[in-house]
């Protein structure tokens, strides 16, 4: 019974989302905060989020870092750990930020998860969510959270618990996208006393991973392009800033060496 009542709610959001989706174009500021409220509420309903108060509390400290750089300061960003370990992250329109375990357990420093965090921002505050649901008015994604995050074709009561109106289009963008959330981030992350080179060193590791272990970051190269060619972009977005910006940067911290500490010991992921 509860199920079927989770499978009706699944199901009357989906249908809601894409009425949403029909009258998208122009959307307003207010109206991307409002619509990404709706989203959020169903994701953190039907997705397993981890319910750690110290993890939540760094995640949220150092997005905050981050957020207090951006030009969108009507937005309220809001962060939120995944428990999956697929490697992957995305951004609901309205400042919604999800970041899966698997993807901070691939990090190894704080430069590398801010690097992240500062690009799904940038999405953010380049509306890049809101410009694909204006060109997907009125069409069926089909497309699930669970398959995204969890990295797995997810069965039918599945996915009507917790289709989210096509949640696919959140964490997949063009290489334009992620080149323009590339040149909004690493400014992001000089302007809130973090390095930049992050990002390089993860997208590094990322292509090394694909050639050695590729079924831990497909999700990640499915939603994200990355080559080496971005790689080279990113640096080059880098070197753009004055040297003295560049100096002194942080890399790395206790705080982020005892949050991934802490989040080990977390219940594993479900399967």
């Amino acid at each position: 019974m509860q199920i079927m009542s989770r499978v009706r709610r699944g199901t009357a959001v989906a249908a809601m989302m894409g009425a949403t989706m029909v009258a998208a174009c122009g959307i307003s500021t207010q109206q991307e905060i409002e619509m990404g409220t709706q989203y959020a509420s169903q994701i953190n309903a039907e997705l397993p989020i981890v319910d750690d108060a110290a993890a939540n509390r760094y995640i949220n400290a150092l997005g905050q870092e981050l957020a207090a750089q951006s030009r969108r300061q009507q937005i309220g960003y809001r962060f939120y750990i995944v428990n999956a370990d697929v490697v992957n992250a995305f951004a609901v329109p309205g400042g919604y930020i999800y970041i899966n375990r698997g993807l901070i357990e691939a990090t190894d420093d704080m430069s590398e998860l801010a690097g992240v965090m500062a690009h799904e921002i940038a999405h953010v505050e380049e509306r890049h969510s809101v410009q694909q649901l204006e060109r997907a008015q009125g069409a069926n994604l089909g497309l699930t959270l669970a398959y995204v995050l969890l990295g797995r074709q997810p069965s039918g009561a599945e996915r009507a618990l917790i289709d989210v109106g096509g949640g696919l289009y959140f964490a997949s963008h063009s290489r334009d996208a992620e080149r323009e959330a590339d040149a909004v981030a690493v400014p992001l992350l000089v302007d809130a006393g973090i390095t930049p080179n992050g990002l390089v060193t993860f997208f590094q590791e990322l292509l090394s991973q694909q050639n050695s272990s590729p079924g831990t970051v497909g999700q990640w190269f499915s939603t994200h392009p990355t080559t080496q060619e971005r790689i080279e972009d990113v640096r080059a977005m880098i070197a753009q800033q004055p040297s003295a910006r560049l100096r002194g940067l942080q890399t790395t911290s206790n705080a982020y060496q005892n949050f991934k500490s802490n989040l080990r010991r977390y219940p594993a992921p479900p399967r």
